[in-house]
């Protein structure tokens, strides 16, 4: 069974939200990390996107996992009115160039709004492309937060693939279940899922393939989430596709 994390952020943060020594900085050391938790693969970001800018982390991630084949770059976009990441199409075309397949939106970090007067233009590239675009669950933008800023988008773009991360650990299956109806390309991750059976009744209603295992590393410790689905009571097939075969399959549809 493949175990790949669609939720891992690697670099040294400015303001540290969890003891220092839980971050790590290069990409051997993340292995090792992954290795000892039995994680093959990892979907990965580096801090510097969300802290300094898009412009600066999205470069520092390749350079640091260029040379690391079970590490998959992911992007963070920035409005494409503003330049800085150039048009849509030049972005998508350095994606291809750099073998990144995934992106993320961090509004509230970044202060724009994530509706389609700003990335209508990319959002409609995403979904011909079937780039997927993750969503913390904790951002805001336009004054709304979380799931309800998640809907808000999807309205006005329900082909788009999304996955939001990052919901929190009491259980918040009253959000994002009426959207996981709704929205046929909307997915979660596992990172906080650890209400009891909850897994297992969301697997059993809408079946395993709407959920993508996420550890949230380094915010949370990578063991955390992976014991929570391997002790799922789940079907081993229900297990394989979330613990990697949702993700690889995302990734494979990904036309750049």
């Amino acid at each position: 069974m493949e175990m790949f994390d669609c939720n891992v952020c690697l670099g040294l943060p400015c303001t540290p939200s969890v003891p220092p020594d839980a971050y790590i900085e290069k990409a051997e050391d993340l292995l090792d990390r992954m290795a000892f938790c039995g994680i093959n693969q990892a979907l990965v970001r580096h801090i510097a996107m969300e802290e300094e800018s898009p412009v600066v982390g999205n470069q520092l991630l390749i350079r640091e996992i260029a040379s690391f084949d079970r590490l998959e770059p992911s992007w963070a976009i920035l409005p494409p009115q503003t330049g800085e990441l150039g048009t849509p199409d030049e972005l998508v075309a350095r994606m291809k160039t750099d073998g990144v397949r995934a992106l993320w939106a961090f509004p509230s970090k970044h202060h724009y709004l994530l509706t389609g007067t700003t990335f209508g233009g990319l959002f409609e590239i995403m979904i011909r492309r079937r780039i997927p675009l993750f969503v913390s669950a904790k951002e805001r933008s336009n004054g709304i937060e979380g799931f309800a800023m998640i809907e808000a988008l999807l309205r006005d773009f329900p082909k788009l693939v999304l996955v939001a991360t990052d919901h929190g650990c009491w259980g918040e299956d009253r959000l994002f279940r009426p959207l996981i109806e709704r929205y046929e390309h909307f997915y979660i991750d596992t990172s906080r899922y650890e209400l009891a059976g909850g897994i297992r009744d969301f697997c059993d209603r809408y079946g395993p393939h709407r959920m993508l295992f996420g550890t949230g590393f380094p915010e949370i410790p990578m063991g955390g989430a992976f014991l929570t689905l391997l002790h799922a009571e789940i079907s081993d097939q229900a297990k394989a596709a979330v613990f990697g075969g949702n993700l690889q399959r995302l990734l494979r549809e990904v036309r750049l």
